[in-house]
């Protein structure tokens, strides 16, 4: 297995013995990692490590992340690494940045529930910039509870940011992908979500979707449900 020479790895590593498990986790975050920064692989191998190599595992990640690679930075909350919490928040202090910043705070929350995550969303969001929005849209969901409803259905009064944020409500509600229909083709509309959006019911049935979305997801990277910020088909 070659690994890039990028990155900060003792010389036996990539020579050792390893596990499939390990060997998947090397690959993906230090060989080849094009499908891992597009959100296409699956990353539940790394519930096969062994205690022994989770720790190596998060060694590898916590001596990279001065690279600051969104992969990298990920990789330690998809590692659970509670001990990459000071160096992340450091990290976030110089960070210039919006868009890696956005990527340091969602792996603070989902490592240890740093509220900078949720100011640094309302912030993108207040910025109004489609292209920030667009490409962090998902980590909108890590908020697990009604904050994600309501902060994607605000998104509704931006005409530019309609095209990420509706086809993502029509999916929660309606538990299937809508992206090949036009906006005008949605089961709901803008309209109809802001009349929803105090209903004690819906509001319920979404917060259940996007706790299911998140339990469910199993690549735990980037995009989320579509690739990449672009906007998806048919907007007008």
């Amino acid at each position: 297995m070659r690994l890039s020479d990028t990155y900060d790895l003792p010389d036996d590593i990539a020579c050792g013995d390893h596990s499939p498990a390990f060997r998947e986790f090397l690959w993906n975050w230090f060989g080849d990692t094009r499908a891992l920064t597009m959100g296409e692989v699956d990353i539940s191998f790394l519930d096969n490590l062994t205690p022994q190599e989770l720790t190596v595992a998060r060694s590898l990640i916590r001596r990279n992340l001065g690279l600051r690679y969104n992969h990298i930075i990920q990789g330690a909350a998809a590692l659970h690494d509670v001990e990459a919490a000071p160096l992340l928040r450091e990290m976030l202090g110089d960070e210039p940045d919006e868009s890696r910043g956005l990527i340091i705070a969602g792996a603070l929350w989902n490592l240890v529930r740093d509220p900078v995550f949720v100011t640094r969303l309302y912030r993108a969001k207040s910025k109004g910039s489609r292209l920030l929005i667009a490409a962090h849209l998902y980590q909108v969901l890590w908020l697990d509870d009604g904050r994600a409803v309501d902060f994607l259905i605000d998104l509704m009064d931006r005409k530019e940011l309609r095209p990420w944020a509706l086809p993502l409500l029509n999916e929660l509600e309606f538990g299937r992908q809508t992206r090949s229909l036009r906006l005008a083709q949605k089961p709901h509309q803008p309209d109809d979500y802001r009349v929803l959006q105090l209903n004690p019911a819906f509001r319920e049935k979404m917060t259940a979707a996007v706790r299911r979305w998140n339990r469910e997801v199993k690549t735990g990277m980037t995009f989320g449900w579509w690739e990449g910020p672009a906007a998806p088909s048919g907007t007008s």
